[in-house]
This record gives C-alpha cells, sequence and structure tokens, in this order.
C-alpha cells in the first residue's frame, strides 16, 4: 500500500494513492499529516506533535486528541485494511508515531535532495548535471508551503523550504549564467528581484546579465535602485559583492563579459559571494 502513496506539500496539501486522490480530512488531521511528512521514516513524539498543531492552547487530552486524527488518518491512507488487522503505513512505536512511507514519496523531501544534489555537482564541476537536479526540484514547487497551518513550527518549516527555494533559484540563474544565457535571464531576473527584494544574490546576477546583455545603463540603474532602498528602509549599504560589481561595470572591465557562450557541461566558476540574503 505505502509504496502506491504519494504526497504533496509544496503549495496545496494533496495525497494520492495510485491515481486516486485522497480526502485527507479537517484542517488539523490534515497538519498531523504535515508534521508526520516532513519526518517520513521517522517517529515523531506525540508531544511534538501536540505543539506543532495546537501552539497557542493544547487541549487538555493532547495524546488522545492526536490518537483520533491518527485513527482518521489510518483509515484514509489504508482504506481496505480491516478494523481488526493492525495498521501497516501509521504506526504507534516507543519513539512516537512513525508514518512509514518512502521519503521520496514525498515532494518536500524529493526538493531538498534534488536542490542538496545539484550544489554538490555543482562545487564538482558537473554543470549539465547541477542544472538539471536544480531544474527538476524547482519543477515540484506548486506554491508556499502549509498555507492556513499557523504557529512556530510551520512558520519555521515554511521559512526553511522557502529559503531553500531561493537557493535553488540562485544556483540555477548561476549555472545558466556561466553556459552564456544572459539575454534570456533578464525577464526572470526581474520578476525574482521583486519576490526576493533583499536578496543580493540576485541582484548581483540581475546587474550581470544585464551587462553582459550590453545594457550598462540598466546595470547600473539596478544597482542605485537597491541601494536607494537599503538606506531608506534599513539604514545600510549593499554588500561588499555588490559594490565591486558595480564598480567594474562602472569601468567597464571587460572580465565581466563571457568571451564565448560557455557549454552547459563547462566547469562552473562560482559568482562571488554577496553578502546578505535575507
Amino acid at each position: 500500500m505505502s509504496e502506491a502513496l504519494r504526497f504533496e506539500l509544496l503549495g496545496p496539501q494533496r495525497a494520492w494513492y495510485a491515481d486516486r486522490p485522497i480526502d485527507l480530512g479537517p484542517a488539523k488531521q490534515r497538519a498531523v499529516l504535515a508534521v508526520l511528512l516532513l519526518a517520513a521514516g521517522r517517529p515523531v513524539p506525540t508531544g511534538q506533535i501536540v505543539e506543532a498543531v495546537w501552539p497557542e492552547e493544547a487541549p487538555v487530552n493532547g495524546p488522545n486528541v492526536v490518537q483520533k486524527h491518527v485513527a482518521g488518518l489510518r483509515r484514509v491512507l489504508e482504506p481496505d485494511r480491516s478494523p481488526r488487522t493492525p495498521a501497516r503505513v501509521l504506526t504507534l512505536t516507543d519513539a512516537g508515531y512513525l508514518l512509514r512511507v518512502a521519503p521520496e514519496t514525498v515532494d518536500a523531501v524529493r526538493f531538498e535532495r534534488g536542490v542538496r544534489h545539484a550544489r554538490q555537482a555543482q562545487s564538482a564541476g558537473r554543470a549539465a548535471e547541477a542544472l538539471d537536479e536544480v531544474t527538476a526540484a524547482l519543477e515540484l514547487w506548486q506554491g508556499e508551503p502549509f498555507t492556513g497551518f499557523a504557529g512556530p513550527w510551520f512558520d519555521a518549516a515554511r521559512h526553511r523550504l522557502v529559503e531553500l527555494r531561493a537557493v535553488a533559484l540562485e544556483t540555477r540563474t548561476e549555472l545558466e549564467l556561466a553556459a552564456g544565457r544572459h539575454g534570456e535571464l533578464v525577464g526572470r531576473l526581474v520578476e525574482l528581484v521583486a519576490e526576493f527584494p533583499v536578496r543580493e544574490r540576485l541582484r548581483l546576477q540581475l546587474m550581470l546579465a544585464l551587462y553582459r546583455s550590453g545594457r550598462q545603463a540598466e546595470a547600473l540603474a539596478a544597482y542605485r535602485d537597491f541601494a536607494a532602498s537599503l538606506r531608506e528602509e534599513y539604514g545600510i549599504e549593499p554588500g561588499e559583492a555588490l559594490q565591486a560589481l558595480h564598480r567594474r561595470i562602472l569601468r567597464s572591465d571587460p572580465t565581466l563579459l563571457p568571451t564565448v557562450a560557455e557549454p552547459v557541461d563547462a566547469p562552473v566558476v562560482p559568482l562571488p559571494p554577496a553578502g546578505r540574503s535575507e
């Protein structure tokens, strides 16, 4: 049964058995499942589930309420199981509740693994492999995860995944810049800096793509706009990497321009670190 299950958390929470969608039940039951999914294959203590799902005011009989939702999940995850037959997919162990599904059945887990593998391949100079990995990982993203779930546990899990997506987007852009695709990147980067307005690495990549596309004035304007925004909102200056790129663009540094478009499987020369990326 568990081999046929698959789950999505990157966007609306959904689940399937083979090609049939599963009704996951009420919001708290779905939240319990989300906590278990991020720990797929590892037991989760009942107290941790209670703390995550009821962050402000836990029910007095929290473990019993969790048990009720687990019973509901068992019914939908194993619809053909007889009530007299022990559950196989969602079990209780000495260490807590254990969702016995392969981690790769959860899109968020595949996403994290894909980004990690892409960065490892990039570091090893396998640019084509890295680009394939990070592109496949980003295609799993259907929207912000855990919409409708509140509390510190879900906020932290959501922030971690959103941050990892930003890292993945920067990694893909760096690989494509190294492959000489600056012309086709400008439009996408404009959208990304609007979505992540204080990530300096994306600003650096936008400036570089503009400059390599023969749009020096726009690259300089992108820096001025960002610097003014930082001063006005935070009272700070852009990081050293961004300032250094600005100086190089001002003097039309020829080393910023690729001599020829590099094939995508060429070794990647990493861009300089961009400092702040919150």
